[in-house]
């Protein structure tokens, strides 16, 4: 009889702790999700600020959100991206207004491009693709960068920096490459269908023939006399 109140005992305790515990894990959970959500609406605050360096340190607060907290990264993220597209001009339409965006991205907005597609960021889950589609983004510092799936259809990316980018499966079309480093970029699947990248460096053969179309794309006069290339100038796949 001693033996069965023991147990009782013992099975009630266990049954107690196990209740404690899962009461701690939950109020641990409510907690830090508060912390984040202070967190996130601080960074936003600073993001919408008059001034630069307060942006800049709201775009350094909502990257360490997406680090932090990878189940508010999709958040992040999306906030990021929002950003970059109300930050950075416009991508010009004629060669005129071309002239007249001659400068590279503010420091908040290169700052934001390299927060939302460095590797790190883009873990913890799906992750909308990163949208900079028609955007001025000239000279922007991307080397390493994780675009794979991006929309940059009409995107200045001239002179940029994509040494090592992940650009599988990005959408290209249109975009103006001219003057870009894509060496040890990844372009399998990539449409490049009317992309100018006539000057681009450190292309090769063998990358330009991962892509998804070539159609209309102009390229280094020394890849387009490539006869493999050539071949795909003119169809899709």
């Amino acid at each position: 009889m001693g033996q069965f109140r023991l147990a009782v005992v013992q099975v009630f305790a266990a049954v107690g702790a196990g209740i404690a515990l899962t009461y701690t894990a939950r109020t641990f959970r409510l907690t830090r999700r508060g912390q984040v959500t202070d967190r996130f609406t601080k960074a936003l605050e600073r993001l919408s600020s008059s001034e630069p360096y307060v942006r800049l340190g709201g775009v350094l607060a909502m990257e360490q959100i997406v680090q932090d907290a990878p189940d508010q990264g999709d958040h992040a993220a999306r906030v990021l991206n929002a950003f970059v597209r109300e930050q950075a001009p416009a991508a010009a339409t004629t060669p005129v207004a071309a002239t007249q965006l001659v400068r590279k991205p503010d420091e908040q907005v290169q700052e934001a491009l390299r927060a939302l597609t460095v590797a790190r960021s883009r873990r913890g889950g799906r992750r909308a693709p990163v949208d900079l589609a028609g955007l001025h983004l000239r000279k922007a510092q991307l080397a390493d960068a994780y675009l794979n799936g991006a929309l940059l259809e009409g995107t200045t990316l001239s002179e940029a920096n994509l040494r090592g980018a992940r650009l599988k499966g990005a959408d290209l079309k249109g975009a103006d490459l001219k003057g870009a480093d894509l060496t040890g970029a990844g372009l399998k699947g990539t449409d490049l269908t009317g992309a100018d990248l006539s000057t681009a460096l450190g292309l090769t053969v063998t990358q330009v023939l991962q892509v998804k179309s070539l159609l209309g794309c102009q390229l280094p006069n020394a890849l387009a006399a490539d006869s493999s290339v050539a071949a795909r100038l003119t169809t899709s796949e």
